[in-house]
């Protein structure tokens, strides 16, 4: 029962290396050919990050943290 769990656990590892490799491949691609693309991702952490730390702070006021 154990070597199967290790053995499912593998290939799923596998799976997600190779679709991520993929998703890596298909994006170069993308910045490649389109130079806008490149500059919104580079500015993407601009918009997402406070947008983080909004919700990090309403959270904890919500549960009584300081």
């Amino acid at each position: 029962m154990r070597i199967g769990i290790v053995l499912a656990s593998l290939a799923l590892c596998a799976a997600l290396v190779w679709g991520g490799s993929v998703l890596v491949a298909l994006m170069m691609e993308w910045l490649t050919a389109y130079p806008w693309v490149a500059k919104a991702m580079a500015a993407l952490p601009m918009l997402v990050l406070p947008l983080m730390a909004v919700m990090v702070s309403r959270g904890r006021e919500e549960s009584g943290a300081r």
